[in-house]
């Protein structure tokens, strides 16, 4: 039996720096990001919702604002959870959301040539936005109480390795290959924190490969976007090249300041699925370079926060699913920002936090509540916070004697 431990850079008894920045770095940043997509997704939903429902531009919107209040009202509670909580919930969270998957398989909507969602009324649902969350919290136990085990090969798939699997190929009998590849990346991140030996790694990552090339044989939309960003000089700029060409005349026009809010002219009918897959070109066009530079900052400041809680706190639980969680949320930003640049071919996946989508937006915000939760248990923090009431009621009632007297 091989004894493996959580790779960390700094000793968690004794940490340095506020208890508290991590907290607010999450807060601040998760502000920023939806103060943000909730302008943005006005802006480009407004073009679609005067054209379907009946002259009404905030239709859609109002759909994102309730999605809004629903993942805000999930990001408080979850916020207050001790971290015990969130331990007990972790299987239950990842095998509801399996059950939904399966669902999927069966009577799930397709979109985009991806079968993932499910009607649930007017509105379709995402289960694998809820699968990402269940995965994390539940690697976080699984690696967490057998951390020890991960330099054999029984350690590592059992019963970790069983879930990420089990994930991944209801994901893929949907054929949604970019939400697969966001799953893959916290899988990595959670069991590198973990411990798991090095060779592991390349051996997955050679599998990887050999899957990525397969797949992309088994599906001609794929075949075409990869033809199209390899091939752009060659491609139908009316089709497979559309999205991409017009997402960079967006940036290109934005310049330095943007054309002001609400002043996008890409959203015309011109870009398809600017308010979701695109977004981060539209918030290129309207609020310019200073625009996207704010969102590359607040994301900057999760990655923050994230290796804080990994290097600052004493429980391997939470070192661990906080690492998936950073994973998915900043790996998926950087793989919708590489597309919307040209980097990547198109793969469908959102900007989370920022991107219209209902699903997509409560799960994050319940992910961040689950980091925020975390912070709060940081070493200092929990006594940190709950002093500043005191503090702020201990300045007003100096202000009134001051006004008194």
């Amino acid at each position: 039996m091989t004894a493996t431990a959580p790779r960390r850079t700094q000793n968690p008894s004794a940490p340095s720096g506020s208890p508290v920045l991590t907290y607010y770095l999450l807060a601040a940043a998760t502000a920023l990001l939806v103060v943000v997509g909730l302008a943005v997704v006005l802006s480009s939903t407004s073009s679609d919702a005067l054209n379907r429902d009946g002259g009404n531009p905030y239709s859609l919107f109002l759909i994102q604002a309730a999605a809004l209040g629903i993942g805000l009202a999930a990001l408080v509670f979850g916020s207050r959870m001790p971290v015990a909580f969130w331990k007990r919930v972790a299987a239950p969270i990842l095998l509801g959301s399996l059950v939904l998957l399966v669902v999927v398989v069966f009577a799930g909507v397709a979109s985009g040539g991806n079968k993932n969602w499910l009607p649930v009324g007017r509105v379709t649902f995402q289960p694998s936005e809820v699968a990402k969350l269940g995965l994390a919290l539940f690697l976080g136990v699984a690696l967490s109480v057998g951390r020890r085990q991960l330099g054999t090969l029984k350690g590592l798939l059992v019963p970790g390795g069983v879930a990420v699997a089990a994930v991944l190929g209801l994901v893929l009998v949907g054929r949604d290959m970019g939400t697969a590849l966001v799953i893959a990346l916290m899988a990595a991140a959670a069991y590198w924190v973990a411990g798991a030996p090095l060779r592991y790694f390349a051996v997955a990552g050679a599998a990887g490969v050999v899957g990525i090339l397969v797949l992309l044989n088994d599906g001609t939309s794929r075949n075409s976007r990869i033809d199209a960003w390899l091939n752009p000089e060659s491609c139908d700029a009316q089709g497979a090249c559309m999205q991409t060409l017009h997402g960079t005349w967006a940036l290109a026009s934005g310049g330095l300041w943007g054309l002001g809010p609400g002043m996008s002219r890409e959203k015309w009918g011109y870009l398809p699925v600017a308010d979701s897959d695109f977004i981060f070109s539209i918030i290129g066009e309207e609020y310019g370079l200073v625009g996207t530079l704010l969102m590359l900052i607040a994301f900057g400041m999760i990655i923050v926060a994230v290796n804080r809680l990994v290097t600052r706190h004493s429980d391997p639980f939470v070192q661990i699913a906080a690492a998936a969680i950073g994973a998915w949320i900043v790996g998926q930003a950087c793989i919708n920002i590489a597309v919307v640049v040209g980097l990547a071919p198109v793969t469908g996946v959102p900007l989370p936090l920022v991107s219209s989508g209902g699903s997509s937006l409560i799960v994050s915000l319940a992910a961040i509540g689950v980091l925020m939760a975390f912070a709060r248990r940081e070493p200092g923090a929990h006594e940190a916070l709950s002093a500043r009431p005191s503090v702020i009621k201990r300045s007003f009632a100096v202000i009134a004697r001051g006004r008194r007297g």
